[in-house]
């Protein structure tokens, strides 16, 4: 499928992991004549893959690299704290090159092209299934630009596995591998006004989730202890305010790698994280904390885990590992 859509030279550009991860895992499947692949960023899951990735460090280099690489094709990732893919999409089309985006998320995927200028798509948009389509249609997206494309990532995740053990990872992070492990990942909501669309951020979300913790009785806390995963596009500093010095909760190193912080736990919790979708592909107890109903929630109709708030997360945390 997507041998067909990119042939010739392709140049591959990403900023945010969410992107990043499906446009390395369709490098893997196709034959490219020629295949440049570039980043604002750099990533410990890079190694994963066969494909080399270049690292630049000002977006504005894009520009001369698509000039001297002279693509037939350039395909981006959509990040919201980058500028880099806007800045390829905008000088490509100028140079009438061939221009395809994909959306990682069924949230905000038109505003993933919004610039000073106004709202720039390029030539063909990759969505993820038939819904996030209808979502993209319902925000004025030309339906003949939309290309339902799946996630090849969580194609690639299926016959993933790590290269050490339980014991190896938690004793890297000086951590008791003998306690439940909770991986917690407060999706960056902040970065798209979580508060007005869905009536909580990630760190009102995670000052609640702390407080049901630190109220819980003795046993549970000497059961379980919380890996705070955070986002590389959140603000750090208030989540380390949030966690910092709690008995129960340690927040994991930016660069530890993803997938193994999700085998090894042994519980996933998040709100509408892609981590979610990868860890359901891992077959791993989920919980989403959503404090109050949604009436828009992105993973409608997914059926990813169990939904809890702050009465009944410690229960659930606890059903969940008994079952």
């Amino acid at each position: 499928m997507f041998k067909d859509k990119l042939q010739g030279r392709i140049l591959v550009i990403f900023s945010d992991p969410g992107g990043a991860k499906p446009c390395l895992s369709i490098c893997e499947s196709i034959d490219a004549l020629d295949l440049l692949i570039i980043s604002d960023r750099e990533y410990v899951f890079y190694n994963d893959f066969k494909s080399k990735v270049k690292v630049v460090k000002r977006s504005n280099e894009i520009i001369k690299y698509i000039d001297e690489f002279k693509p037939d094709i350039v395909f981006t990732g959509t990040s919201y704290t980058s500028d880099l893919e806007k800045k390829a999409i905008d000088y490509s089309k100028k140079k009438d090159i061939f221009t395809i985006s994909f959306v990682d998320h069924w949230t905000s995927i038109s505003d993933r092209f919004l610039t000073k200028g106004g709202i720039n798509f390029p030539s063909e948009i990759w969505v993820l299934d038939e819904r996030a389509k209808q979502i993209a249609i319902e925000e004025k997206i030309a339906k003949s630009k939309l290309f339902v494309a799946g996630n090849p990532y969580h194609v690639w995740l299926k016959n993933w596995k790590p290269k050490i053990n339980r014991m190896q990872f938690y004793s890297n992070l000086h951590l008791d591998e003998t306690k439940k492990m909770i991986l917690f990942a407060p999706d960056p909501l902040s970065n798209v006004n979580g508060i007005e669309k869905f009536g909580f951020d990630e760190f009102v979300a995670s000052r609640k989730v702390r407080e049901c913790i630190t109220e819980a009785d003795k046993n549970f806390k000497d059961t379980y202890h919380f890996l705070i995963k955070m986002h590389p596009n959140q603000s750090v500093e208030k989540l380390v305010e949030i966690f910092e010095d709690k008995n129960n909760f340690t927040i994991l190193p930016l660069d530890v790698d993803t997938n193994q912080s999700i085998y090894f736990a042994d519980i996933i919790m998040g709100f509408f994280s892609s981590l979610l979708i990868e860890a359901n592909i891992m077959n791993k107890p989920i919980i989403r904390f959503l404090d109050n109903h949604l009436n828009n929630d992105p993973f409608k109709g997914l059926n990813i885990g169990v939904e809890a708030n702050s009465e009944n997360l410690v229960s659930n945390i606890i059903h969940l590992d008994e079952y």
